[in-house]
C-alpha cells in the first residue's frame, strides 16, 4: 500500500513554494527596474537646426520597396 505523506510535510513544501515564487518575482522585478533606469541610448542635444521635410506622390507605385532619405545641412 502507498504510505501518505504527513500534513507538516506538505505545509512545509507550501511554504517554500510560495517564498520561492516571492523571491523569484521580487527578483526579476528589480531587473527590471535596473535596466528601465540606465539609458540605452546617448542623446546630443544642439541650439539650432533647420528641417526641412518634402513629400513627393511618386509617379509609380512601388510595391516591394520604401525609401527615406534624410539630408543633414550644415
Amino acid at each position: 500500500m502507498a504510505k501518505d505523506i504527513p500534513k507538516a510535510t506538505i505545509a512545509v513544501l507550501l511554504v517554500l513554494t510560495i517564498l520561492v515564487s516571492i523571491i523569484g518575482t521580487w527578483t526579476v522585478l528589480e531587473s527590471i527596474s535596473i535596466k528601465e533606469a540606465t539609458p540605452i541610448e546617448k542623446t546630443v542635444s544642439t541650439s539650432e537646426g533647420n528641417v526641412r521635410l518634402a513629400i513627393v506622390e511618386p509617379s509609380e507605385p512601388e510595391e516591394d520597396s520604401s525609401n527615406i532619405r534624410f539630408e543633414i545641412i550644415k
